[in-house]
């Protein structure tokens, strides 16, 4: 009987810590979410800090609002599955490879003049990081049918580390 009882305790525990292992393998596999959104701001904060006009981002007199990829998607299914000329215009930037996420400002400022052209003061801001570590900066003005490209810049950036899930 002891000989049953030794084979039948090595089992369970044999399958217990395959159990166990394979559970944590599972973990380490996923993500942290926290670390991802503190890499994807570090991203956008150092894309900010190589262009001095998106300090007025950061200005609290200034209406500014930020949108995702995924803002834009939620945009285009609040209105039946069909997309507006300016999230068109702004969805297909997001397509690419990027490090961390791209994102899109729109600010409303009182710096930002009108226009026989512009009809408005809000100046939308596509910000992302190319793999090599290069800034981008997008500045678009709404126009007529859409948000009209009217400045594009490029800076060296550093390359920010992805240390999540290591």
């Amino acid at each position: 009987m002891n000989k049953k009882l030794v084979i039948y305790v090595t089992i369970c525990l044999s399958a217990f810590l395959i159990i166990v292992n394979t559970a944590f393998a599972q973990s380490k596999k996923i993500p942290n979410k926290g670390c991802q959104e503190r890499y994807y701001d570090e991203v956008i904060h150092d894309v900010k800090s190589s262009f001095p006009e998106l300090k007025t981002l950061d200005n609290p007199n200034d209406y500014v609002q930020e949108y995702t990829h995924s803002d834009l998607d939620k945009a285009m299914m609040a209105t039946g599955g069909h997309a507006s000329p300016y999230t068109d215009t702004v969805s297909h930037l997001f397509e690419g490879s990027f490090s961390g996420f791209p994102r899109f400002f729109v600010a409303q400022s009182d710096n930002v003049v009108e226009n026989d052209k512009y009809d408005s003061n809000y100046v939308g801001y596509f910000l992302y990081k190319k793999t090599d570590g290069t800034d981008v900066m997008v500045k678009m003005r709404p126009g007529k049918t859409g948000w009209d490209i009217v400045d594009k810049k490029e800076n060296n950036g550093k390359i920010t580390p992805y240390k999540c899930g290591e």
